[in-house]
């Protein structure tokens, strides 16, 4: 693996939690990716006037351990498959002190014209890069309790009503949520779910209890995610986005999210691997009996990604 960032978890970029948010280990990851586009020959793809640049269609996400404010970062990557179109990546945030890892990445990007979502092969020098950067996906990375399958198509918002999916939030796109070809950033993939996860008491009634009560000392915690991206939203586009349960044990809680734009077409879908963290111990909590019978009572396993 090759270093593609080095930085830190700055204070600003840390949540209720007490640790780095899931917003900002995608949007450094993302400048990771920018690093790796400049190492394969496609040097200025994220800039204006590029023609081509990479999109990530495909997010899978694992978080091994607590980053705090402050704690020193690095990113390594290596590309892990190669097609006519597209290029699967993994990437691996350690502690750069302890080096410990923190989290562990893997997209697919497809090459695509800039500003759109249309692909097309990669010359014959790109892919020869990628092709020299060709490693094993490492064990860490493999899916563990995530859906490793296709998602699924023609998802629609009369699907989400028919399911009876809460609303947990609804925003915009604003222009500094947008890149140089006015296209959201991925950061708010998950940016603008975890900026909702507060209103989603089906999956976490302990956290909403706790905000209702005025004594927060517990929280809902990520621990895996696998984004799919179906459209690229742009500057004042709309969004809303519906979730549920798919299943529950004492431990983590399966839950899935879908966004849609305002003409109820999918934005992106989102399933989260959860549990409830401790914010004084630090540890994750089991659910209680009331608890989870509460969450096998709202689960819907007809629910996918």
């Amino acid at each position: 693996m090759i270093e593609l960032w080095r930085g830190c978890a700055n204070a600003w970029e840390c949540d209720e939690l007490g640790h780095l948010n899931v917003r900002f280990y995608l949007a450094k990851a993302w400048e990771a990716v920018g690093d790796l586009s400049e190492r394969i020959g496609m040097s200025g793809a994220f800039g204006p006037g590029s023609v081509a640049t990479l999109l990530p269609r495909d997010i899978s996400i694992r978080y091994l351990g607590e980053v705090h404010p402050g704690t020193p970062l690095v990113i390594e990557g290596a590309i892990v498959g190669v097609n006519a179109k597209s290029a699967d990546i993994c990437l691996i945030v350690r502690n750069a002190a302890s080096k410990r890892m923190a989290a562990v990445f893997t997209m697919r990007l497809n090459h695509c014209v800039a500003g759109s979502r249309k692909r097309f092969e990669w010359p014959n020098r790109i892919r020869s890069e990628l092709e020299a950067l060709l490693t094993g996906l490492p064990e860490e990375a493999k899916p563990r309790s995530l859906y490793a399958g296709p998602p699924k198509k023609g998802i629609r918002l009369s699907d989400a009503d028919n399911l009876g999916l809460s609303q947990i939030g609804r925003g915009r796109i604003n222009p500094e949520d947008c890149g140089p070809f006015r296209q959201m950033m991925p950061e708010h993939l998950q940016g603008k779910i975890s900026n909702s996860a507060a209103n989603f008491s089906e999956a976490f009634p302990e956290q909403t209890a706790a905000h209702a009560s005025g004594s927060v000392k517990i929280g809902g915690a990520l621990l895996e995610g696998r984004i799919c991206i179906r459209r690229w939203p742009k500057i004042g586009d709309g969004y809303v986005i519906r979730s549920g349960v798919q299943s529950a044990d004492r431990n983590v809680r399966t839950i899935i999210h879908w966004v849609f734009d305002k003409r109820g077409r999918l934005l992106w879908s989102m399933q989260g691997i959860a549990g409830i963290l401790d914010l004084s111990a630090r540890k994750l909590v089991k659910a209680d009996d009331a608890t989870l019978a509460e969450l096998e009572r709202v689960s819907k396993p007809e629910l996918s990604l």
